[in-house]
């Protein structure tokens, strides 16, 4: 039975950003993907934005999801260039309608601003980091989108928004590690875990590792595995969300990111996004399911059409569907009406590390790897740097 530091379990994006921040270190690191390559699930289905700006300095502070967010902005042009994972600044449109729209995005402004620039602020952001948010009238609006919807008065624009390939960043985070020494197992689905006295033997359905550490980032199921160890210590809903994606001829009609405030009893998300190689993405038709319902639901196109419209209205976008698709992803504090990440060792369970992002994951993964560093440092993982990690290296992950 072969013998590892550290075993990640899943390698979608927080898999996959942990394995290679971990690859710089002189230890043994696994990671167990039960499908056949790295970030086919949860990863694969979201809206590819990059919260920059406004977005992200404005989550619920002191929260997990805020921190991670902001810190990881100075850290994307350069993980990107290293990696060569495209990524592109496009802008974001918060659309005003009336008087009420404008008092919310005067209040995110107000806070996006004093966090961003003041130098005394819980998340500051260095000026050469973050261009301040403005608002636009009308004339400025149409200037920047001549199609949109006449109706729209203004908006709040914040130029730092920015759209990557989750994809590809995914298996280039996967390639850069394993190019630095991670393993991988692919098509190995983990079935059951023991713990040990100081370490964990993970059984899969075709071979069994003793591991130290265990990094539990295994997705919509990363319950499912912390309840082997008795290491849940978390809730969530698992939520479906609707998307449709529009052809490239559709990347000169709208350009930039663009949405309205849900108003009251609305519960879906009413946004577009540029998708980075070309074509649009809207949605998002949401709906609390059970994880296992593979169903796509009849009205998520619908109401996809029905976002796009409002925001260009003349335009025949019917004629200019690519596909509709849907992701299932953990919403926590649901009860509340805000999530936060969690990134947290159980109490009753040491060296091991649960992990579940959802909404804004791809966008904090740059720290998300340092996070899990420094808990793994904390719980008596000695990491000695390698002299010789390789930011740019790639080996394919099935070698």
């Amino acid at each position: 039975m072969e013998e590892y530091d550290v075993t990640i379990i899943g390698s979608g994006i927080a898999g996959a950003t942990v394995a290679r921040e971990l690859s710089k270190y002189k230890i043994s690191v696994l990671v167990i993907e039960k499908n056949s390559d790295v970030g086919l699930e949860m990863t694969s289905t979201n809206m590819t934005l990059v919260c920059q700006g406004g977005d992200s300095l404005t989550f619920r502070p002191g929260t997990l999801h805020a921190e991670l967010n902001v810190k990881s902005i100075p850290l994307w042009p350069k993980l990107t260039k290293e990696l060569g994972v495209p990524f592109k600044r496009i802008g974001g449109l918060g659309l005003i309608r009336d008087k009420a729209d404008y008092l919310k995005f005067l209040k995110m402004y107000s806070r996006a601003f004093k966090s961003s620039l003041k130098p005394d602020a819980p998340y500051y952001i260095s000026e050469k980091d973050f261009q301040p948010l403005q608002f636009l009238d009308r004339r400025s609006l149409r200037e920047l989108e001549p199609n949109i919807n006449p109706k729209v008065i203004g908006a709040l624009y914040d130029p730092n928004l920015a759209v990557t390939d989750p994809i590809k960043l995914t298996k280039a985070l996967a390639e850069n590690a394993r190019a630095n020494g991670v393993d991988f197992l692919l098509e190995n689905e983990v079935k059951h875990v023991e713990r040990k006295e100081g370490y964990f033997v993970i059984n899969t359905d075709k071979t069994s590792v003793k591991s130290k550490f265990v990094v539990n980032a295994a997705g919509i199921n990363v319950d499912r595995i912390a309840e082997m160890v008795k290491a849940r210590n978390f809730t969530y809903v698992p939520t479906k969300g609707v998307l449709t994606d529009f052809d490239e001829e559709t990347s000169e009609i709208f350009r930039h990111q663009a949405f309205y405030l849900p108003r009251l009893g609305e519960p879906h998300v009413k946004a577009v996004v540029p998708i980075i190689y070309g074509g649009l993405r809207v949605g998002i038709y949401l709906d609390f399911v059970m994880r296992s319902d593979k169903n796509l639901p009849p009205q998520g196109l619908q109401h996809n059409l029905n976002v796009i419209k409002e925001i260009v209205p003349d335009y025949p976008f019917e004629k200019h569907i690519k596909r509709t698709f849907f992701g299932i992803m953990p919403l926590t504090n649901a009860e509340t009406g805000w999530h936060d990440f969690i990134i947290d060792i159980p109490e009753h369970v040491p060296n091991w590390i649960n992990i579940v992002l959802g909404p804004a994951g791809v966008s904090a993964s740059p720290m998300l790897g340092e996070k899990v560093v420094e808990l793994l440092s904390m719980s008596g993982l000695y990491l000695e740097p390698k002299p010789n990690f390789d930011p740019s290296a790639k080996r394919g992950v099935r070698e």
